[in-house]
């Protein structure tokens, strides 16, 4: 095979993210109004370089450990997403034919445990929240593969595997993609969110199904 691994986004990539991303989606069912707000403040102190990433993380789910919510709330906002057409068909294709898998995204993976279980994927980087025996949160850990880092986690797999970086692929959709997609050895835009991501990219998809994704490997 000429490619050995292939990564994959979460929302808008493996996940609905119509209606809004699952970090959206929380703060909204679970907090209603303020929120969507705090959410909104949160993103632009980030987009201003006056939030960190692992410390807009510590909010949110800080946030949400101290209005009590629980596992099944995360759960139950979980179930609101589908996954996306030729998700599921595509993933189990791809683990058939004996590639190596992976999930890189500042999602959670709660999201992922819920709507795909039992999934394929030999790595997932993700955000981690974890609970206690009740269901209440005990702890989390954030990320360091997100915004600008995404193909950090492409070469630490490809370093342990003994993979080239030439013989792997990334799919996504986002602007916190852009770094992985360049440095893939083929970066899929997955219905980009933008043109930067087009332009990042050595294959775009327009098409809502992840089977397209076959095409080209």
């Amino acid at each position: 095979m000429k490619y050995k691994l292939v990564c994959f986004d979460v929302d808008g990539t493996l996940i609905s993210d119509e209606g809004g991303k699952y970090w959206e989606r929380l703060h909204a069912m679970l907090e209603g109004d303020r929120g969507k707000n705090v959410q909104k403040e949160r993103s632009s102190l980030f987009r201003e370089g006056r939030l960190s990433y692992k410390g807009w993380v510590d909010l949110d789910v800080g946030g949400f450990k101290d209005g009590g919510f629980t596992k099944k709330d995360f759960e139950r906002v979980a179930r609101t997403h589908t996954l996306l057409p030729g998700a599921h068909e595509t993933v189990l294709e791809l683990h058939r034919r004996g590639y190596k898998l992976a999930i890189i995204s500042g999602s959670l993976g709660i999201l992922i445990d819920t709507l795909f279980p039992g999934h394929p994927f030999d790595d997932v980087f993700v955000n981690e929240v974890s609970f206690d025996e009740e269901g209440r949160i005990s702890g989390w850990k954030v990320t360091v593969f997100d915004v600008g880092t995404k193909h950090k986690a492409l070469h630490a797999i490809c370093a342990r595997e003994g993979i080239r970086i030439g013989e792997t692929v990334f799919v996504g959709d986002g602007e916190n993609d852009i770094d992985i997609l360049k440095e893939a050895g083929l970066g899929i835009a997955f219905c980009p969110k933008s043109k930067k991501v087009e332009e990042a990219a050595d294959v775009v998809i327009g098409k809502k199904d992840l089977c397209e994704v076959l095409k080209h490997l």
